[in-house]
């Protein structure tokens, strides 16, 4: 099985930059020799909370030859993209706990779980504790051990980065705690958040961060008044090969 990984669209009316590097990417995702059996792209589809732009960036993700599957960020409302998803991806999960959009996909040789962080005007985002039990209760019904994907939109883990590990929030610990008790199932935890791909475990189960489409973030910068950034990083996206075993994962960048 192949996972193609996005993050951070961020997509803006006034930002015509980032919108010609989203449609770079999907042809760039659409001319791969291998083909994705699922594009995932966690979270932040948009940049400033505006619920008329989840159309045109939908609309783009339209042109992926492959299904996708989408996550809330820290700049999505929950709501918001619940409702442009059933107007423009109407093949995408629902729903599947009252106003988040927490859903699982288990069409695939491994169980994908995913979980709406968003809460507004932090970085951190909030995973209730009605989410948590959600998500252990989708782990622990899982007789036959089918292996998990997790996806989740902030690195739960300290990075290095001042101004991203300014983003901590209380549930990190909680649901790191509930994923490393589940390591003989969760292979995998994809995030973003950071703009960059980071890669890092919680207990056995590695933590990977996504590339985004946007924002061209390399240099890290361990104050924390702003992000890294260097625009002369080359667009990038993640292939997760799942063989049957294990994930291997590779970095492709786009010219």
């Amino acid at each position: 099985m192949y996972i193609f990984h996005i993050s951070d669209i961020h997509y803006a009316s006034d930002n015509p930059r980032g919108q010609h590097n989203l449609e770079r990417i999907v042809e760039a995702l659409n001319a791969q020799h291998v083909t994705p059996d699922i594009v995932v792209v966690t979270g932040d589809l948009v940049w400033k909370w505006s619920r008329a732009e989840y159309h045109p960036c939908l609309q783009a993700l339209k042109k992926l030859k492959s299904p996708c599957l989408v996550i809330t960020g820290n700049h999505d409302r929950s709501a918001d993209l619940i409702e442009a998803l059933s107007e423009n991806l109407p093949h995408h999960p629902r729903p599947e706990t009252p106003g988040r959009l927490n859903y699982m996909d288990d069409r695939f040789p491994v169980r994908l779980i995913a979980l709406d962080s968003y809460k507004a005007n932090t970085g951190g985002g909030e995973i209730n504790d009605s989410t948590l039990h959600w998500l252990e209760q989708k782990l622990e019904d899982n007789s036959e051990g089918k292996p998990v994907v997790v996806l989740v939109h902030q690195y739960t883990l300290p990075t290095g980065s001042g101004f991203f590990d300014r983003h901590q929030a209380p549930w990190f610990e909680k649901f790191n705690q509930i994923v490393a008790a589940h390591a003989n199932t969760v292979k995998l935890v994809l995030c973003g958040h950071l703009h960059n791909s980071v890669a890092s475990h919680i207990g056995a189960v590695p933590l990977i961060s996504g590339f985004s489409t946007n924002w061209a973030e390399e240099v890290l910068n361990a104050t924390n008044d702003q992000p890294e950034r260097d625009t002369e990083r080359p667009l990038a996206f993640l292939i997760h090969h799942w063989d049957g075993k294990k994930f291997t994962t590779h970095t492709v960048t786009v010219k």
